[in-house]
């Protein structure tokens, strides 16, 4: 009998599993929330970075320029790693979603591929504010 009711937990866990739409479950939702908050602290160390630097340059703070773009490019970096390690754990537990998707008999290949455009687009978007930061820190040290 104990058997018959593991088998029975079993299959209906799988049952609540695969009838609920992945892309749109929690599945999906925590490690996007994880990447929001990373990338909220990738920010605001942006912002601190480009606020730093410009009071110094207006005399509003008495820094010496180099020392000012130094900070500022330290934070940037920093700044920069924050948000690398926030798309690759990302990127990993994206993939796990999609590779437990694809195993399930019942989760529709439409369903696969959104959830893969929902990586992708994240990925996407994280590539572009990485190249951001970089020609920031670029301007920063051509600039002095």
């Amino acid at each position: 009998m104990s058997s018959h009711v593991d088998k029975y937990i079993t299959n209906n866990a799988k049952k609540m599993y695969t009838n609920m739409d992945l892309a749109y479950s929690d599945n999906v939702y925590f490690p996007e929330s994880l990447l929001n908050q990373w990338l909220n602290v990738s920010t605001v160390m942006v912002t601190s970075s480009l606020l730093f630097y410009h009071m110094s340059r207006v005399k509003s703070i008495k820094v010496e320029p180099y020392l000012a773009k130094l900070i500022a490019m330290g934070l940037i970096i920093i700044s920069t790693c924050y948000m690398i390690y926030a798309l690759v754990p990302y990127n990993k537990r994206m993939n796990f979603i999609i590779n437990k998707c694809t195993e399930i008999d019942e989760c529709p290949d439409n369903q696969v591929n959104e959830l893969k455009i929902l990586k992708n687009s994240y990925l996407i978007l994280g590539l572009i504010t990485f190249i951001i930061q970089c020609v920031i820190v670029y301007l920063l040290v051509t600039n002095i």
